[in-house]
């Protein structure tokens, strides 16, 4: 029996999966494109039909069609798998049942709540009328999986105990609060918009209350959004964005608008690529401290071009100006679609879906708006010129491009009359003065030990495949001669804190490691026999590293005790190290 990796690699090849999402040429047998994971002029990211596998000599970068999408969709294993195993028609729902971790349980509730709410809306004519009011019909709110949450202090808690699940598993999701020992429903009296990853798993909500209950003393507020939780964090993710990737890529830009309504109107009148930041939020590196990539560093790999459509107020204004001075810190090319005052696009939609097209089409780039708007607002040169510096100057800042700078300069001095010598100079003042505060918006890569993140990998595939031989008797010696080795080697202390820190996660790893090499035995071996090699390696590497730091320190302190046991330990790991390569040569 093939495993799902395998049926998805013989229906996809990695040249059709990789161009779907970077723009790729010919490079004798091989392909080349720009790296999506570093910023690059020159394409130094190759792409290996024969192998199946890519790699990037600008940073190394490498892998093979599930860990390209992982890594560009800022997904995990499983969801990559879920996007190329129905890009692929391969059905997984045999498999199913084999993910037990803890963090697939907690998908699991997510799409539960999902499915309740749903039901809920269905029979709530009322959710459903303001909805339809509104201007969205009834494709696009089964589309977008609208629900209803009811206006019930414990609807959603119960429904998920008679279910089976844990009320700490309920309210680690966000779906339930606590209070004296007693558990509520978060969301209540709210229209649910389900806020999905990547890969289309649900991961938050975001809830609108439309009707307000008579007599309330309390203002609730407008939208509530789920807390950061395991599975969403609001800096890594955009309503819609799994729906709206494929257009953003398709016609090369995308549309940021902020409410989840303006989001599902502009797809219903046929901008499919527009995102909102309603319930998210955006940050100013493209990776967050975990180095999983940010939302709007996903939105960049997608297409470098970006038009923000906020309210046309002062407070939308500001937030499109402080979204677009992150975005031109990343390097994009930032536009701004100017909206009337009091209007959303989910208005002028509902009014005219062509008003919204006409506004969008019309959009000007960000220092073009700003600038138009002084030059509206006052005809003296000298209060234009403090508002050029204190308004234009932070976003020209951010341009990495000498001539972008020249040409916004040229149009500052024809639209203001300001001489162009003067705005080069105070610019210049202004660009030495501020020159530091641009490294806190500038995405700088994370400093990160390769060897680190490789051993990790390493582990896991490792783990990953000695748990799955445990559950497959009749394999289980195939490796175990393997893994006695391995353990004997590294020492069983060390080999036990390993299998300690994998043993919870030893139901999606041995998952894994079925998916990948179903009933193929003898790669498996060579795979197994490759991996553990290299991994030892990695091992005493770190051991070398630490001796080698604590020899340092003894040999900078006036105590040399240890000193020349801790060399020949040196010594006889950097002899091991020798032996290991020797036999992976062999």
């Amino acid at each position: 029996m093939h495993s799902p990796v395998e049926k998805i690699k013989e229906r996809l090849s990695i040249v059709d999966v990789i161009s779907s999402y970077l723009t790729v040429e010919k490079a004798g047998k091989n392909y080349k494109a720009k790296c999506p994971f570093h910023n690059e002029k020159t394409p130094s990211f190759f792409i290996s039909p024969e192998r199946g596998s890519y790699y990037c000599f600008g940073c190394g970068a490498k892998g093979d069609i599930f860990s390209f999408v992982e890594h560009f969709e800022g997904t995990d294993f499983l969801g990559s798998l879920k996007i190329l195993a129905e890009r692929a028609g391969v059905e997984l729902s045999a498999y199913k049942s084999k993910i037990k971790d803890k963090t697939d349980m907690y998908y699991e509730i997510m799409e539960e709540a999902t499915e309740y709410f749903e039901k809920v809306f269905a029979g709530n004519m009322e959710a459903r009328s303001y909805l339809v009011n509104r201007g969205l019909n009834d494709a696009f709110i089964k589309s977008f999986r609208i629900g209803y949450a009811p206006e019930s202090w414990n609807s959603i808690h119960d429904y998920l105990i008679n279910k089976g699940y844990k009320k700490e598993d309920i309210e680690i999701v966000g779906l339930i609060k606590r209070k004296d020992n007693r558990y509520y429903d978060r969301f209540r009296g709210r229209i649910m918009f389900p806020i999905s990853d990547s890969s289309g798993r649900v991961i938050a909500f975001s809830g609108r209350i439309f009707k307000k209950e008579s007599g309330s003393a309390i203002e609730e507020a407008k939208y509530l959004n789920s807390p950061d939780t395991p599975l969403f964090n609001k800096s890594n993710v955009l309503f819609g964005l799994d729906k709206a990737k494929g257009a953003i890529r398709s016609r090369d830009y995308s549309i940021i608008v902020e409410g989840q309504m303006d989001l599902i109107l502009s797809h219903q009148a046929g901008l499919n690529n527009t995102v909102a930041v309603s319930g998210t939020a955006f940050t100013d590196t493209t990776v967050d401290n975990e180095s999983k990539i940010n939302n709007l560093g996903l939105v960049r790999r997608l297409s470098s071009n970006i038009i923000f459509s906020y309210d046309g107020d002062d407070a939308g204004i500001r937030a499109a100006s402080r979204s677009a001075l992150i975005a031109l810190s990343l390097d994009m090319q930032v536009k701004v679609a100017v909206l009337p005052i009091g209007k959303d696009p989910a208005d002028l939609i509902h009014e005219d879906q062509n008003k919204w097209k006409e506004i969008i089409k019309n959009s000007v780039n960000i220092v073009s708006f700003h600038l138009d708007r002084i030059c509206k607002s006052t005809n003296d040169i000298r209060i234009r010129g403090k508002k050029i510096r204190e308004i234009i100057f932070p976003f020209m800042l951010m341009i990495k491009s000498s001539i972008e700078k020249s040409a916004y300069i040229n149009e500052i001095h024809t639209k203001t009359g300001i001489a162009e010598d003067a705005i080069i100079e105070d610019y210049k003042n202004y660009e030495k003065t501020n020159s530091a505060n641009v490294d806190l918006l500038k995405d700088k890569p994370k400093e990160t030990k390769d060897t680190n993140s490789r051993r990790d990998r390493l582990e896991k595939k490792l783990f990953g495949i000695i748990f799955w031989q445990k559950e497959v008797k009749e394999q289980k010696n195939n490796i175990s001669g393997l893994v006695s080795s391995f353990e004997k080697d590294i020492g069983i202390d060390d080999y036990q804190k390993m299998l300690i820190l994998y043993e919870p996660f030893s139901d999606t790893l041995a998952f894994e490691a079925e998916m990948w090499y179903g009933d193929k035995i003898n790669i498996l071996m060579n795979d197994t026999s490759e991996i553990i090699l290299n991994l030892e390696e990695e091992v005493f590497k770190d051991k070398a590293m630490f001796l080698l730091t604590k020899i340092n320190e003894i040999e900078h302190s006036n105590n040399k005790e240890g000193l020349k046991e801790n060399i020949a330990g040196y010594q006889k790991i950097v002899e091991k190290i020798a032996e290991i390569k020797n036999r992976r040569s062999k």
